[in-house]
């Protein structure tokens, strides 16, 4: 008998569903595979863009950006999306990215949002710097210097005077003027009597028995202190001012003064007394001062700029050294009416000074002129003392006093210098809490005056700037892919349009 092969109608439909649904699950897998193509893709594009970055920022400061110009004078999101659709263009089509069955096609690319260092007023910037410094500084170590520097901002408010040596010296000169002239202020006898049976009378806290008699002390540190202040400041604690820096620079296209670029992030970071302290140390590490000059530098005096901001050494050094002398000033002050022994002293000297007039208000307006003279001789000791590299205390022990009231002329040489504190704080220390106290946006802006203006002394980076720097950005690339088994799934299949991925990448310098 003669058999027949042959197929049913059930049969054929049966295979035909088998199939179809076959393809659809083959479908279903390649499109998870194209998925994750498309994001391996647009995460190495983004990385191989900010790969990148400003090799001269990080060769001299090891800070991390994306120059949104690509070295020309003008910034623009357009030159990175271009980069951005060449790399991932790059990507899928190169050797053993996939093809055929992991075909992919780009359809677009571009920066949604994105950061610039010069933004927030410079809190992005001092955030970059923080976040590098982070490993460096421990918080243990930190809340110690911001201790120290919260120090001195509080020694400088508790070391005000009310009076001056001006003030004194002008008070004995009128009330001579007036006995001269016979016109006594008419205080009596009586006060003088008083003060001289209470020497250790303190005129700033009791006005009883101030006055002595008229003797003359042998120098009157009034006179000494107005003396050195007729001399320029610099003269009074350099000793070779020869030697001084000539260097200076244009602050006309600094970054403080120029139009910046913005970014197109609007949520800012917020910088803490950590991070503050950890710029600090940063400035300290990369900046010099004048007493750790770099050569090949726009400025010679890098961190006495950060603090005044003026536009030569010589300016910036002495607006350093004249805030180095206000708050040395208020904390000898402090030592001096800590000081009984030395309380006495200068209340001995203005009694001898003013004891003559019988008006206790004039000898206790002296008294203060003699703490602030000799507090004022004290201070620039100290000064050449920090300037030569030596420690000085904040607060200074007895031990660590080096004028004497009687004989404050006998310093006046330039040879002549403080104490070294070993515990003490250093120039540095002393600029570095100067630099706690400033703004955030004026610390953040000179050191990127300063920054850029040193760059672009290298070769290649004449336009460097720091509103042309991407440290963030948010990216969002599309692909798109034809079906393949879906063709082939002939069961009441819908048509089905290509494939489309869209995937969207953050990449930020700091954390």
């Amino acid at each position: 008998m003669k058999v027949r092969a042959g197929m049913t109608v059930f049969s054929a439909v049966s295979f035909w569903l088998i199939a179809s649904f076959l393809f659809a699950l083959l479908e279903a897998g390649r499109i998870c595979c194209l998925n994750t193509c498309a994001d391996m893709s647009a995460a190495l594009a983004v990385e191989s863009v900010c790969a990148e970055y400003q090799p001269g920022l990080w060769e001299e400061y090891h800070l991390l950006g994306l120059d949104g110009a690509y070295g020309g004078p003008e910034f623009s999101a357009d030159y990175v999306t271009a980069v951005l659709r060449e790399r991932t263009q790059k990507n899928i089509k190169a050797e053993g990215a996939g093809g055929g069955v992991s075909e992919l096609s780009l359809t677009a690319a571009g920066l949604v949002d994105y950061r610039i260092m010069t933004d927030g007023y410079g809190s992005v910037f001092l955030k970059c710097v923080s976040d590098y410094m982070k490993e460096n500084l421990p918080v243990e170590a930190a809340q110690i210097l911001y201790d120290r520097y919260n120090g001195e901002t509080a020694v400088e408010e508790e070391g005000k005077l009310e009076g001056s040596v001006e003030h004194a010296q002008n008070a004995i000169d009128e009330a001579r003027r007036q006995q001269d002239a016979g016109t006594p202020d008419g205080k009596g006898e009586s006060a003088a009597a008083g003060a001289a049976g209470n020497p250790n009378a303190d005129p700033l806290s009791d006005s009883q028995g101030q006055t002595a008699a008229a003797k003359e002390p042998a120098e009157n540190p009034l006179e000494v202190a107005l003396a050195w202040k007729r001399n320029t400041l610099l003269g009074m604690v350099m000793q070779d001012l020869s030697a001084l820096s000539t260097k200076s620079i244009r602050l006309e296209d600094s970054v403080g003064r120029r139009r910046l670029m913005e970014g197109t992030m609007r949520e800012m970071p917020e910088i803490s007394w950590y991070d503050k302290i950890l710029t600090l140390e940063y400035a300290g590490k990369y900046f010099s001062d004048c007493q750790t000059t770099e050569s090949g530098h726009a400025l010679a005096y890098e961190l006495e700029y950060i603090l005044c901001g003026k536009p030569s050494d010589r300016e910036n050094l002495e607006g350093t050294v004249q805030r180095l002398l206000l708050l040395r000033e208020a904390a000898n002050v402090v030592h001096i009416l800590s000081d009984s022994t030395k309380m006495q002293e200068t209340l001995a000297v203005a009694n001898l000074l003013a004891g003559f007039t019988g008006n206790p208000g004039i000898v206790q307006l002296v008294q203060i002129g003699v703490i602030a003279a000799w507090a004022y001789v004290e201070s620039i000791l100290d000064i050449r003392a920090l300037l030569e590299g030596n420690k000085i205390a904040l607060i200074k022990r007895k031990d660590q006093w080096t004028s004497s009231l009687e004989h404050l002329s006998d310093v006046s040489g330039k040879e002549n210098a403080a104490k070294d504190c070993g515990d003490g704080f250093t120039y540095q220390d002393y600029l570095k809490g100067f630099l706690f106290a400033m703004d955030n946006q004026k610390l953040s802006f000179r050191m990127m005056d300063l920054m850029e203006k040193n760059l672009s002394l290298l070769p290649g980076y004449q336009n460097v700037r720091f509103d042309h720097l991407i440290c963030e950005m948010e990216c969002r690339i599309s692909f798109a892919a034809e079906p393949l088994f879906w063709r082939f799934v002939v069961v009441s299949a819908p048509a089905m349009k290509e494939h489309e991925f869209m995937t969207e990448k953050h990449f930020s310098y700091y954390r």
